[in-house]
């Protein structure tokens, strides 16, 4: 079964009733601008008019169906992992270095990098801190 073609000649899909992606945006957007119209343009005079409330709340309910639909379609996506030094998809495999950055295998030592740390100074504080200096007293 072939997918059914929009009007500006593009597949179309069922589910955006037969209209193209960048149709069916347009067409959710020009919806949600009349339905803020038709809301400005709703005055309210008295309690008594039951209709009207009940015609705004069917508008509010279209609104937020319409706005959630295009809301979820337009959650940005997550970057690609990349190593920082050669640009290879790296996924799952990559590794995160102590400046901050992502890096592939062949990348992930110091040394294939460039890296700004300075691991020797690091490694210095640490002996530092857990082997205290350890004096006698003086006789």
């Amino acid at each position: 079964m072939d997918p059914p073609l929009c009007a500006c000649g593009f597949f179309g899909s069922h589910e955006n009733n037969n209209m193209c992606s960048k149709c069916y945006k347009d067409h959710v957007l020009k919806l949600n601008e009349q339905i803020y119209q038709s809301m400005a343009n709703l005055t309210i005079s008295s309690p008594s008019d039951d209709q009207d409330l009940h015609t705004a709340d069917e508008h509010k309910n279209d609104e937020s169906s319409l706005i959630s639909k295009v809301s979820e379609s337009d959650e940005p996506r997550e970057k690609k992992k990349r190593c920082k030094s050669c640009n290879k998809k790296v996924g799952l495999t990559g590794f995160k270095c102590q400046c901050g950055e992502l890096f592939c295998g062949k990348h992930r030592y110091p040394e294939e990098h460039s890296c700004t740390v300075d691991y020797k100074q690091i490694g210095r504080e640490l002996l530092r801190k857990q082997n205290p200096l350890i004096q006698s007293d003086k006789l």
